[in-house]
């Protein structure tokens, strides 16, 4: 596949760039683990460290989205691409990095059929805090997407889809996520049904800021692979812009996003034993911290005005 057939988009171009390497690749690793979610919570960083591993087959393209392609036929899937391509025998693991699939309905339901005994990992981070870095990821990238209060005010919704809603493009579906995405403890409870919990690997954002090398042992040991010998250098990955403009989001706002997750965050710690005690909106809900600042915070970290 020559370069001349590279989309400029560039979703398109590195699953481009991957069916090209596999033309060329002299084996295949079929993908045996995957890293479901969630988005901006250092699922490329664990990634990029993972991939690292001589053990494991690697590429250009982190995301390959197959469990979210609505435009495949679902009753008879094509599994054939959805392999790594690796330069030597070496290498028998490989993995999907995709942080929507923990959100993405159905996509779950379609890995169990593609593959029951699949080690799941996903990360999670405060559910405001994360919503507020896709914004900035999203605003980054379209300056017509918009204000953090307009995005509050019409897709702060405490219900998981369970569908594509009728009407929403799947793109459409993805824009206006921002706050459904941080619906941890439903998302969870719906993995739970359909993988075991032994092969959930549960962490959270701080443990890979704070101790990379402790979080590689656990996922070298939950993949059943040799420990590194030498740990890869930690990189941070897609970090949120610190520069935005638009309205800024008032205390009444915050108020709402924290009352959205109230019951979720609940049912979630129950879920993953996680401790969430560390995280702004449970200080909030517990009042070891006030709306007013939680909002200062959030507004300070996007560079936001007012």
């Amino acid at each position: 596949m020559s370069s001349e057939r590279l989309h400029p988009n560039a979703v398109q171009n590195r699953r481009l760039r991957r069916l090209a390497a596999l033309e060329k690749a002299p084996h295949r690793v079929p993908v045996n683990f995957s890293i479901v979610g969630v988005q901006k919570a250092a699922t490329s960083t664990i990634y990029m460290m993972l991939a690292a591993h001589p053990l494991i087959a690697r590429g250009p393209e982190k995301e390959m989205r197959l469990f979210m392609m609505e435009h495949l036929d679902w009753e008879q899937p094509d599994y054939s691409d959805y392999v790594r391509p690796a330069r030597s025998a070496e290498p028998t693991m490989a993995g999907d990095a995709t942080p929507e699939y923990l959100f993405w309905p159905h996509a779950l339901e379609r890995m169990r059929r593609y593959d029951a005994d699949l080690p799941l990992i996903a990360t999670f981070r405060d559910p405001v805090e994360r919503a507020f870095s896709q914004w900035s990821m999203q605003r980054s990238r379209d300056p017509e997407f918009p204000d953090v209060p307009e995005t509050i005010e019409r897709w702060a919704d405490p219900r998981l889809p369970l569908d594509i809603p009728a009407g929403v493009s799947p793109y459409e579906l993805r824009r206006r996520s921002l706050y459904t995405r941080g619906l941890y403890g439903q998302q969870l409870e719906r993995g739970l049904d359909l993988f075991p919990r032994e092969q959930w690997l549960l962490l959270d954002l701080r443990e890979i800021a704070t101790d990379p090398e402790g979080v590689l042992d656990r996922l070298t040991d939950h993949l059943s692979l040799p420990r590194f010998e030498k740990y890869p250098e930690r990189l941070h990955r897609n970090q949120t812009p610190t520069s935005n403009d638009g309205a800024a989001p008032t205390v009444e706002h915050i108020q709402r996003l924290v009352d959205v997750y109230a019951d979720d965050l609940a049912r979630f710690a129950e879920l993953s034993g996680l401790d969430l005690s560390g995280w702004s909106t449970v200080k909030v809900l517990d009042g070891r911290l006030s709306v007013s600042d939680f909002r200062d915070k959030l507004v300070g970290k996007l560079g936001l005005e007012g």
